[in-house]
């Protein structure tokens, strides 16, 4: 009668239209308790159902279609459901990945019902919950001791010390085409923690179509803190300010349960900081609570070191820009006049900090924390020290949210090396079970989703992870026992240290299994603890999602023990855009001064990349690009009569038209020059001279006028002898000195010096000192 019922009605309801609660009841638990067996037979599932509220359809995740709820198509990622059931999120998932249909069917269910049930374990009485009571779309189905602030509101202002809020008819389907906002306001001075409870959102990898987004702050000036769908649970969110934004916006093609979250807030402790007005959350003008109040901070001795103490405090370990913002002192509570960090504290507060006075301008203390794409990317920015970092494999501005990492910086001295760990690093027993793959353990990685681990896969030049399997009498590859799940999905047949899907572990790739076998020393199946390890190398499918074994039922003879490592990502699988000068590198963000690679004239282009020293410390406001040579130590001239004679070619640790590249983009050059001259001709009787960087002859000396034929003194008319133009032209028996710094970057680098007129040593001599080549600024800036 069951079968002829449901095989005439065009929906399930409609085979049970007229029936009273208790034979309805006996059916639902009939099928319901048949469609579990199937259920374990067929997938092998963890088959924990909970009853839905709503009649919502059959949905496909990738083709996003919303069918009729027919009986031959409501269907789980089981055999069959009869439509009064649903799967729970992680079996919907399962379903979506294996490319089956996920259903969300419904009907006779009360609230209280609602938790998910093992029907596994459920016994006839704990059906007399169900009933036959449908409720209506618009319904509230909560009862009047629920905590939910206005539970089918689309949005409002909630400005509570502590509370809760939905998506409207949660659980039962939202709206379509909804864009709901809902602000929470705490009173100044306070902080608000948000935590989501549920969330059952349209899945999208980048959330394209329904979503939740969550604010910073509110208005124009909020910053977005992240964008959430599917059924992942985000992790708790604290703002930096006493407000939040939280908006909920959906299409027309598929409406799930929605969200529920709660909120709290806290006052804001002394010290604590945030950023404001920036365009995202790595940027902006500093406000600090001091006094119980939020203030500013005078930006006239604000540096990069002050900078780096804050973005710190914030959990950004990189590199951190000073910058400062001209800001309405009318709208500022509360002003701290003078704060001066020496760059290794760990907040703020630790710093040198006047608290009484007021700003001499209108500036305040800005910063942007320079977010990296990596630790091998962070190292190359000369963060040395090994620890916890936050990065952003896409950009700031790209697809997947940053995320913290571990970075090891000291063992490999190329590179740092990222390091994502997850909750199934210990040695894990494999649950005794039979049938192929029946064993499952899912990864979960540290406060990082799979797909922002792909980003980081992609950015990176290779990763690895460790993976070990000990067994004793079990099948393992070579009759697909068991294998590992890659991050997208895919079952992987191979082990570490093989190939990918090569049906091999490393002693199948290395020819030196046990037994003479040729897949993997697992598949012996017999009494001898056997063991397959390696490295996964393949970072196109990296981090393992899952592992699934099987063939461990009859314990102890048949045994397992799996250990999965860390993932682990070394260098840049593109070098990093090589920048032009020291001061392009000082502006995005570098602080170390040490050797950098710069590019004056771009990848690609006519000259190329060479390396030079950064200061990025003694100016504050820019980088100095400094090119040593070989001729920078105080050099005796031999001795030798004609004009010139003596020539001494500066040999740069780049090539002159390198060097001119490098002057050509930068707003100032200089290099200083001495003479120490005894009885000799110089620049006034053209004994002397010398050449630019294309060969010229340059006829004056350190400090004086490009063209005027003059040292320093001359320009100023204070040469020792009356009439001279150099003081090493007065050709006398006392030891003078000629010296100053050439700035014509025209002419720059010095090529070569050339003197004459030593010939009488000891009473004719000369030394001559040249120094580097020192450039910064921007041309044309």
């Amino acid at each position: 009668m069951i079968g002829l019922a449901l095989a005439s009605a065009r929906t399930p309801l409609e085979a049970f239209r007229g029936w009273n609660c208790s034979e309805m009841f006996f059916i639902a638990a009939v099928l319901l308790v048949s469609f579990v067996i199937r259920c374990v037979s067929s997938q092998g599932l963890n088959c924990a159902f909970y009853l839905s509220r709503s009649l919502s359809g059959v949905f496909h995740y990738d083709q996003r279609i919303r069918y009729s709820l027919t009986f031959p198509a409501a269907k789980v990622a089981c055999e069959q459901d009869f439509g009064a059931v649903v799967a729970t999120r992680e079996q919907l998932h399962a379903a979506y990945l294996a490319g089956l249909e996920g259903c969300r069917a419904v009907t006779m269910q009360t609230p209280a019902a609602h938790s998910p049930l093992n029907l596994e374990d459920m016994s006839i009485s704990a059906f007399p919950v169900i009933t036959t009571k449908v409720p209506t779309r618009g319904g509230n189905v909560h009862s009047s001791t629920s905590s939910f602030v206005n539970p089918d509101s689309c949005g409002g202002v909630m400005r509570q010390i502590e509370g809760r809020f939905q998506t409207p008819h949660y659980p039962q389907s939202y709206p379509r085409d909804m864009d709901c906002t809902w602000e929470i306001e705490a009173p100044l001075g306070y902080l608000i923690r948000l935590d989501f409870t549920s969330l059952f959102i349209e899945e999208h990898r980048t959330c394209k179509y329904d979503y939740v987004v969550v604010y910073d702050g509110k208005g124009p000036d909020k910053v977005e803190m992240g964008r959430f769908c599917g059924s992942e649970l985000p992790p708790q969110l604290q703002g930096s300010s006493n407000a939040m934004s939280i908006t909920m916006r959906s299409d027309s093609s598929m409406e799930l349960e929605g969200f529920s979250a709660q909120f709290s807030t806290f006052q804001a402790p002394e010290g604590y900081i945030h950023l404001d007005r920036g365009n995202n959350k790595y940027g902006g003008i500093i406000k600090m609570m001091s006094n119980g109040h939020w203030g500013g901070i005078c930006a006239k001795h604000w540096t990069n070191r002050d900078a780096m103490v804050v973005c710190r405090q914030l959990g950004f370990g990189g590199p951190a820009l000073a910058t400062r913002v001209d800001v309405n002192q009318q709208n500022t509570s509360q002003t701290i006049p003078y704060i001066k960090c020496k760059g290794d504290e760990m907040v703020l507060q630790d710093c040198d900090i006047k608290r009484v006075g007021k700003c001499s301008s209108n500036e305040h203390a800005a910063v942007i924390c320079q977010v990296m794409e990596s630790c091998a990317a962070l190292k190359s920015a000369g963060i040395l020290k090994s620890g916890v970092f936050t990065i952003d494999p896409d950009g700031v501005n790209g697809g997947v949210d940053p995320f913290p990492v571990a970075c090891d910086m000291i063992s490999d001295p190329a590179t740092g090396i990222t390091i994502i760990g997850h909750d199934s690093e210990d040695r894990i027993r494999v649950s005794p079970c039979e049938d192929a793959g029946c064993y499952s353990r899912a990864i979960h990685y540290n406060q990082a989703s799979l797909d922002q681990l792909k980003a980081l896969t992609e950015t990176s030049k290779y990763c690895k992870q460790y993976i070990s399997l000990e067994c004793r009498h079990i099948r393992f590859l070579k009759q697909h026992w068991g294998w590992w799940v890659s991050r997208d999905g895919r079952k992987i047949n191979s082990w570490g240290g093989a190939s990918t899907d090569s049906g091999k572990c490393a002693c199948g790739e290395n020819g030196n299994c046990a037994l003479g076998l040729s897949t993997c020393n697992c598949d012996a199946n017999d009494g001898v603890w056997r063991q397959d390890k390696g490295y996964l190398t393949d970072k196109a499918i990296l981090p393992v999602r899952e592992v699934r074994f099987g063939d461990t039922r009859d314990a102890p003879v048949e045994m397992a023990f799996h250990k999965i490592s860390p993932l682990h990502c070394y260098g840049q699988s593109s070098q990093v855009s090589v920048l032009e000068s020291c001061t392009a590198l000082k502006k995005a963000g570098f602080q170390e001064s040490r050797r950098y690679v710069i590019d004056p004239d771009g990848a690609g282009r006519g000259v190329a990349p060479f390396e030079v020293f950064c200061d990025l410390t003694s100016d504050q406001s820019t980088g100095i690009t400094i090119v040593s040579h070989d001729s920078e130590r105080r050099t005796r001239v031999a001795p030798c009569e004609d004009p010139g004679c003596y020539r001494k070619e500066i040999k740069y640790e780049a090539e002159l038209n390198q060097l001119n590249a490098l002057t050509s983009i930068s707003e100032s050059c200089e290099q200083y020059v001495k003479l120490d001259c005894r009885h000799i001709r110089f620049i006034q009787a053209a004994w002397g001279w010398w050449t630019s960087w294309d060969g010229r002859r340059m006829f004056y000396w350190g400090g004086a006028s490009p063209e005027s034929g003059r040292c320093a003194c001359g320009m100023t008319g204070s040469c020792s002898v009356p009439g001279k133009l150099c003081n090493c032209d007065s050709n006398d028996h006392i030891w003078r000195t000629d010296e100053g710094i050439l700035r014509d970057k025209s002419s720059l680098p010095i090529q070569a010096v050339h003197f004459g007129d030593t010939k009488g040593a000891p009473l004719e001599m000369a030394f001559y000192t040249i120094g580097k080549l020192m450039c910064k600024g921007q041309a044309g800036r």
